[in-house]
């Protein structure tokens, strides 16, 4: 603050932060005050500038000298809140809230179809479109207050969500009008205009999507259930009835001859196979110098 510098460079000619010389014989005459950072200090202490100004104004009054009439009203403590766009917490705020809808905006050749109506229906068009509703409420009232009066107000139930907007933009629930007055410049020369608009609540919207689903994978089953239960079981010839399985034995389709048996699939079923491979043998074998080796039996 300016009177730790001043105090400071009493005694010191360097810079307490970057110990730069300031100047040897005047230190005070680099010293100048920083507009940007004093704005932002009264905004964000509750009612520093209001009391700033007014101890100003006691001190002149005190101690009156024809350096007061040089400097500015600032410096006199003649400037209001409103001059200088400082807003307290327990301001009251003038706000003006309507409905959003692009839809209801009124086109231009519907205000020459107007003229050529009546006076009263004239008007009752006018308010239809222009519903706006005045407000007066402190600085420090949030987003979210605002939302829980409108609910209550219009009776809206809990199934749809309130979205208040500056403009066209939703606004966050822990902003309070301070803070949109800051954010969006408002300049004192009317209400803040707000709007809100209403909507379905989206988790409300994803459980009846999966309702939905849920219903008709409950048709699709029933409807599987009941072609199953119509149709039975042995209208549809099955191919694979007429094969035998692995397990069960197979026959010889010649029963007078048990050593010649069927194969299916490749593998053979029959006990017999061993007088088989030892009939192929006995015919393989051959005598030497032509005569035959084989004998019957």
């Amino acid at each position: 603050c300016k009177t730790c510098i001043v105090r400071y460079l009493e005694t010191s000619k360097y810079c307490p932060i970057c110990d730069v010389q300031v100047h040897k014989t005047r230190p005070l005459l680099n010293i100048r005050s920083d507009k940007t950072l004093q704005d932002i200090v009264y905004k964000l202490v509750p009612g520093l500038f209001k009391n700033e100004m007014k101890r100003r104004r006691d001190f002149y009054a005190a101690h009156p000298s024809a350096d007061a009439a040089n400097g500015s009203n600032e410096d006199r403590g003649e400037v209001a809140d409103e001059d200088k766009r400082i807003i307290t917490d327990d301001e009251i705020i003038s706000l003006s809230i309507e409905f959003f809808d692009q839809n209801r905006q009124v086109p231009e050749w519907q205000y020459f179809t107007l003229e050529r109506k009546g006076n009263k229906e004239k008007e009752k068009s006018k308010e239809e479109v222009n519903d706006k509703r005045y407000l007066r409420c402190p600085a420090a009232m949030t987003v979210m207050h605002l939302r829980k009066f409108l609910r209550s107000k219009m009776d809206i139930p809990n199934t749809f969500q309130i979205d208040v907007m500056y403009e066209e933009e939703p606004l966050k629930d822990y902003y309070t009008l301070m803070d949109i007055a800051y954010i969006y410049t408002w300049r004192r020369n009317g209400p803040l205009p707000l709007k809100y608009r209403v909507r379905p609540t989206c988790k409300r919207m994803k459980i009846s999507h999966q309702r939905e689903g849920l219903n008709n994978s409950g048709e699709l089953e029933s409807d599987s259930g009941s072609d199953k239960a119509s149709s039975p079981a042995g209208g549809i010839p099955s191919t694979s009835s007429c094969l035998p399985s692995p397990s069960t034995p197979v026959q010889s389709p010649h029963p007078q001859f048990p050593h010649i048996s069927s194969t299916m699939n490749g593998t053979s079923s029959s006990p017999s196979s061993n007088h088989q491979s030892s009939f192929t043998n006995r015919a393989r074998k051959t005598s030497i110098n032509g005569s035959s080796a084989t004998s019957s039996g």
